[in-house]
């Protein structure tokens, strides 16, 4: 902790250096951008600011400017080491410049100007204070200029009546701001929309507006016409002629080796793929993808009509393969001589690292002496049968250790292999790709945990598919989730000393046959410029069809039971919901909100022990290890050796601010609170049950502080999370004088971000 304090005083001190002392004598160091709108409400501040030229330096946590503090702080010598990577891992004085606030202003304006503003004002004010200037844009957005009408001058032609058919769609409507921003819109749009309908030759480009606003004040009669400065070619619909593959494409190899298009070998698809003409497939020594697939995954043939829609979704299946690193669809047009405007198609497939290992470490230590590390490794395989299917087989592990002479710990030890099929297997055989991109999936695991207090084996099968409606909607459905897991060799006296029936039934062998099914909705981009939001929603079902049977199936004090197991019964939803909301390049505040329940009913009174939810860890409240948390206000069951606290509802919240540092390295503060709760009556644990009028005294606070080591592949993770509210009876609010405690702080280190 010392160091940790000492490694605070130091940013502190670095941070209220001078930060005019490395500045040129009379300049000024730009110490902030204000803007402020007046006299419109629909003009939003965020929207003005990534206009601004000139920006000061950085902040971070706490709003310190660290990299300022870092390059002030290097000693005045050019040959010293240490001065010198001071100066490089800094950041510069930002000097203040008047050309960069004019440049400001225009850039204001012009934005405004795209927006339907055509006469606004930007009024810049500067203040000087010692050596620091402050800059403050005052903006008045002028009365917007709407559209009154919407009219077209386009012909007669077919081009045109496509067009007219789909006015209805069109962006550009009456009332609406005259955006120059939404007028290159509507180009895109009906360019796409040409583009669909076989126009290949048509270009945005030739598309012009005409706006009257003499007449009329704050609107404007709107037309559009085809641009008469373009020269339009007479328009035609485009067939497809020829389809071309290079299933095997290296780029590097085709611009360097003369003779390298000249080594691949040819095959066609069979007709019922290829449509009107022949689809060749180039490679070399083998086909690495079978025709079937390859097949199931085009939807541009020979003969077809052209359409950008489908040149798409083709795309998109190529890459949904996964075998591929990039992929390439070029169009050649072309016109044969009987006057036909057809396109050649060439495809470029460019193959990803087949086979491969990752590597996954997850570790916790509490200050009062629990640690725990689950390590794993796994192998993949995409192309296993030469069809896109997808073999992933990891080993993992848990370890827990008391480090304490009590010398106690648990193990457990798992292998999981997977297998998934680019289609739907069944309840039809097809290769068809479009437009859901669907996966089948097969998985199994096989575990084995050993606890100071029971041994347990657990073993476990799923067969289900994933697909996709939009590039933001995802679904997953297992379709069976069966589970058989046996508890034996309870040592200590383990089964007996569990008086309580609730937790004495999670402690038994069972049988678990159910389904599952999953919403993943997420708008995250490759632009991480932009705020985005991740959802998942889970729903588990297990028992339901087995107990029709009840009738036929032999039964005994733990229910009825298949090969002598009770089967369980349960339900359970959860959902998980992240927002991730941008300030600057360097800033970002991401946000999680989780809420579970689940209950075991019929055959079952609880749910099964992996079923039940808990709360602590890497991933949750990181002021608390893996299952050390809850239910409720609970004492810590002195029953098991190594905590293992349970419960049937779960709700967390999280907020953390990250920062980029230098290089590779990110700062994290995070604030989280939550717990866990006990659902049914039978639980006699004092304090366990969920209560709405008393629930929110129970939760969990938390807070900390991490770092990260970006490499872009890869994240790994330092927290440091300590406890401010403690739920247990006699803890309550704890004061910041004893956050330093040994019991009251925990480390995490993992791979990724915690959400």
């Amino acid at each position: 902790m010392r160091i940790i304090t000492l490694y605070i005083v130091g940013i502190l001190l670095l941070c209220g250096c001078s930060s005019v002392k490395n500045m040129p004598p009379g300049a000024r160091r730009l110490d902030d951008n204000k803007v402020v709108v007046k006299g419109n409400k629909e003009v939003k501040v965020k929207e003005l600011t990534s206009y601004i030229r000139q920006k000061p330096n950085r902040k971070i946590l706490f709003g310190l400017r660290f990299h300022l503090g870092l390059y002030n702080a290097a000693p005045q010598c050019d040959s010293c080491w240490f001065g010198n990577a001071l100066r490089t891992l800094g950041e510069a004085p930002v000097v203040f410049d008047e050309n960069m606030v004019l440049q400001s202003n225009e850039n204001i304006r012009r934005y405004l100007y795209t927006r339907g503003y055509y006469h606004s004002r930007v009024q810049d004010t500067v203040i000087f204070r010692k050596r620091q200037a402050r800059v403050i844009y005052t903006v008045y957005p002028d009365t917007v200029i709407r559209i009154r009408s919407v009219s077209y001058n386009l012909g007669h032609d077919s081009l045109a009546r496509v067009v007219l058919a789909d006015s209805a769609n069109s962006l550009l409507k009456p009332g609406d701001p005259l955006s120059t921003e939404v007028m290159d819109k509507e180009r895109d749009r009906l360019q796409n929309l040409l583009h669909d309908q076989a126009f290949y030759s048509f270009n945005k480009s030739q598309i012009a507006y005409m706006a009257d606003t003499i007449a009329m004040k704050n609107e404007a009669d709107l037309v559009m016409t085809w641009s008469s400065s373009s020269d339009v070619p007479v328009h035609h619909r485009y067939k497809i002629r020829n389809v071309t593959i290079y299933s095997d494409y290296d780029q590097l190899l085709a611009y360097s080796d003369s003779s390298y298009l000249e080594s691949y070998q040819r095959t066609t698809l069979p007709v019922e793929y290829a449509g009107a003409g022949n689809v060749d497939i180039y490679y070399h020594d083998r086909l690495s993808l079978r025709k079937g697939v390859l097949a199931g995954a085009l939807l541009l043939r020979p003969g077809d009509d052209y359409d950008e829609s489908e040149v798409t979704q083709t795309y998109d299946n190529l890459v949904a393969l996964g075998i591929y690193r990039t992929v390439n669809i070029q169009f050649n047009g072309v016109t044969d001589t009987a006057g036909g405007y057809f396109v050649d198609c060439v495809i470029r497939l460019t193959p990803a690292t087949l086979q491969g290992v990752k590597l996954n470490l997850d570790a916790s230590m509490s200050t009062n002496g629990l640690f725990g590390i689950s390590p794993s490794v796994s192998y993949f395989h995409r192309n296993l049968l030469r069809g896109a299917e997808y073999f992933n087989i990891s080993f993992s592990g848990n370890f827990q250790r008391k480090l304490d002479n009590s010398d106690q710990r648990a193990t457990e030890l798992l292998v999981a292999p997977s297998l998934s099929f680019p289609r739907f297997l069944f309840p039809w055989f097809y290769y068809s790709m479009q437009p859901y991109k669907p996966r089948t999936e097969f998985s199994a695991s096989i575990s084995h945990q050993f606890n100071p207090d029971y041994t347990r084996d657990a073993y476990s099968f799923s067969f289900g598919y994933n697909w996709r409606t939009t590039d933001k909607l995802s679904y997953i459905l297992n379709v069976i989730n069966l589970n058989v897991v046996h508890v034996y060799d309870m040592r200590n006296g383990f089964y007996d000393r569990l008086s309580n029936p609730f937790l004495r039934s999670r402690y038994e062998n069972h049988f678990v046959l159910g389904t599952g099914f999953s919403m993943i909705y997420t708008d995250r981009s490759p632009d991480k410029h932009v705020n985005s939001v991740f959802m998942r929603w889970n729903v588990k079902t297990a028992g339901n069809l087995l107990s029709a049977f009840n009738a036929v199936l032999p039964s005994d004090s733990l229910g009825y039971t298949i090969g002598n197991t009770p089967y369980a019964q349960y339900a359970k939803t959860d959902v998980n919901l992240s927002y991730y909301q941008y300030l600057n390049e360097n800033n970002v505040l991401a946000y999680r909100i989780y809420g579970g329940v689940g209950s075991g009913y019929g055959n079952s009174i609880s749910m099964p022990l992996e079923e039940a939810y808990f709360s602590g860890g890497a991933y949750s409240l990181r002021g608390w290890q893996a299952r050390t948390l809850g239910p409720g206000t609970a004492l810590r069951d002195t029953v098991f050796s190594i905590p293992n606290q349970v419960g049937d509802i779960k709700l967390e919240a999280n907020v953390e601010f990250r920062t980029k540092i230098f290089g590779p390295l990110e700062g994290a503060l995070f604030l989280e609170c939550g717990n866990i709760w006990s659902l049914n009556p039978d639980d006699e644990r004092d304090g366990a049950l969920f209560r709405f009028n008393r629930f929110y005294k129970q939760l969990a606070l938390n807070t900390g502080l991490g770092l990260r080591f970006n490499f872009g592949f890869l994240v790994f993770r330092i927290d440091w999370g300590v406890r401010v509210h403690d739920p247990l009876p006699g803890k309550g609010w704890i004061r910041v004088a004893d956050w330093f405690r040994n019991d009251n702080s925990t480390f995490h280190f993992g791979i990724g971000y915690p959400f």
